[in-house]
């Protein structure tokens, strides 16, 4: 087999600083210049194989590892986000599969729709700008909770939408900033986060104590844990909570930033979108049977994730050699996947560059491997038909009430995190439906 393509750096820090600087970039310009496998050069902390083509997204995938995510398990806990491959992982995933099936998300509709209702009717004028990084957290982060929780009155909602919009940040900042400040140093950062995080674990806990005394009358992700705990116990269960709080928020929030920006610069597919919503529903909630109905929503969110997926970067490990475009990788190497470079590979996708909603109207066949804006394969993220019914349920409740106007200033730039944060974030302006 040929030599695997090396794009090196400097002696000794390698690509580091240029991965740190635009990861997004090297990832296209290794594609581009290298083919669809690349050994990119870390200096002294080794080499890691980048795979582009889905069929090496498959190899990588299917064969491969997850690396551990110890960091994530010293802030979160050993819920299923943080668990590596293994028993705990499956054990764990069977505990939250029933939680996402279709026919249970579909019966939360009324409860995600009363926060959303919420926010539009407190903050969303006609005639302002409405900053949507803020908003879509907020939005998100209080679907969750209610979500979560129910609507009982026995759950302190505002203090637990306090602690996680806090949280994501705090976890945000420790996976990605650099340098970061230990976590044992008494910042106030650092002190908010134990008292966030201990407040949130509590209000979790006495939730399922009280819940087991007096069942809710709704479906919620906290009863459904409960109906099949098993063997887990309360401590398990609340890890298993915030798992479901980070991975499922930070990642929706900004794919809807992105899918509402993206409509606002191209006024033709919002206008397709309306005009869906208004034949099918007209004023009618958008109940979870009715959203089915609609194709619009759903394009336009899958299309957005496929420009700017919130799992941009996926990382492997392989205890056996593989064979990826026709070179061996050695046992032992470390692998990288990008939805973001693999999403945008001009020969995987037609007009890769382009935002258009339509290209997931049809039922043409798809490689497997070519998209996958939540990971794939047995680690694909369980949560994702969830974050799904959140997007079309925004957008068609956005339509029903709302135009958006072009932004003031442009996007220029994305910010590689948790998700990919466009930079500045997006303030386009309100108009009447």
């Amino acid at each position: 087999m040929s030599a695997i393509p090396r794009l090196a750096g400097p002696p000794l820090l390698g690509l580091n600083a240029r991965f740190l600087r635009d990861p997004l970039g090297l990832f296209l310009r290794a594609q581009r210049e290298h083919g669809d496998l690349v050994e990119l050069d870390l200096g002294v902390a080794g080499s890691v194989y980048a795979a582009f083509h889905p069929d090496g997204v498959r190899q990588v995938l299917m064969n491969g590892r997850r690396a551990h995510r110890q960091l994530l398990r010293q802030l979160l806990g050993k819920g299923l986000f943080t668990s590596p491959t293994g028993d705990d992982w499956t054990r764990r995933r069977r505990l939250l599969t029933p939680l996402f099936r279709a026919e249970r998300l579909a019966a939360m509709t009324p409860l995600l729709l009363r926060p959303l209702d919420a926010a539009f009717d407190q903050r969303w004028h006609p005639g302002a700008r409405v900053d949507l990084g803020a908003e879509m957290k907020r939005i998100t982060v209080a679907m969750m909770v209610d979500a979560t929780f129910g609507a009982r009155d026995d759950v302190d909602r505002p203090a637990a939408r306090a602690a996680l919009s806090f949280l994501l940040g705090y976890v945000d900042h420790q996976l990605f900033a650099f340098p970061t400040i230990p976590r044992s140093w008494p910042t106030p950062a650092n002190r908010r986060y134990r008292a966030d995080i201990a407040a949130l674990r509590a209000i979790i806990g006495t939730a399922l104590v009280t819940l087991r005394r007096k069942p809710g009358t709704e479906p919620t992700f906290l009863d459904g844990l409960l109906a099949h705990q098993g063997d887990f116990t309360d401590h398990e269960l609340v890890d298993e909570v915030l798992s479901i709080f980070i991975a499922g928020t930070e990642t929706t929030g900004t794919a809807l930033v992105w899918a509402l920006h993206l409509l606002s610069e191209h006024p033709e597919h919002a206008e397709a979108l309306r005009t869906e919503v208004a034949g099918a529903l007209g004023g009618a909630d958008p109940t979870g049977e009715r959203l089915r109905g609609l194709t619009r929503p759903r394009a336009v969110v899958r299309e957005a994730l496929r420009l700017y997926p919130p799992a941009w970067a996926l990382r492997r490990v392989v205890d056996e050699p593989l064979e990826i475009a026709g070179h061996e990788v050695p046992a032992g190497a470390r692998l990288i996947v990008s939805s973001y470079a693999t999403h945008r590979h001009p020969g995987v996708w037609e007009r890769p560059l382009e935002f258009d909603p339509r290209r997931w109207l049809g039922g043409e066949g798809r490689h497997r491997f070519a998209y996958f804006p939540f990971g794939a394969g047995a680690h694909q993220c369980v949560g994702n038909t969830f974050a799904q019914l959140e997007g079309d349920l925004l957008l068609t409740r956005a339509a029903q009430r709302f135009r958006l106007d072009r932004p003031a200033a442009p996007t220029t730039g994305t910010k590689p995190a948790i998700a990919l944060t466009p930079v500045p974030t997006p303030h386009p302006l309100l108009l009447p439906a």
